[in-house]
């Protein structure tokens, strides 16, 4: 194997990993946190102290609740993702419709649906 192949590699077995690594770390470090919380709880409720309210209230909140301005956000993530796909592909290949801006349809209209459900749940409130 000559230097220029291995490189190669080593490019794309990097950029396929560095996702996976990412959501490894988040889910970590969410994890972390949740243990932290449950050893504090479990340490309180041994030595029968009284816990205030808003550390109650704050365990109500850490779940992540699914609202629909978080929908219109993740919406509008995907489809600058989308518009900066099909950029790329217009500054490398002087045309909109070439291979890359048919990957970018897929983050595109999943913008666009969670865009759309954003808005309805806004009107539902």
């Amino acid at each position: 194997m000559d230097m220029d192949s291995l490189t190669g590699i080593l490019a794309v077995v990097l950029a396929l990993s560095m996702p996976v690594a990412i959501v490894a770390i988040v889910f970590y470090f969410r994890h972390k946190g949740r243990t932290e919380v449950q050893k504090t709880l479990r340490m309180a409720i041994e030595k029968g102290t009284d816990l205030p309210p808003e550390f109650l209230e704050n365990l109500k909140n850490m779940q992540a609740r699914k609202t629909p301005a978080n929908d219109i956000r993740s919406g509008l993530i995907l489809i600058a993702i989308a518009l900066g796909l099909v950029a790329l592909d217009l500054a490398n290949h002087s045309f909109i419709l070439g291979k890359l801006s048919g990957v970018a349809a897929i983050p595109g209209f999943i913008g666009v649906a969670l865009l759309i459900l954003g808005i309805i749940g806004n009107r539902k409130k």
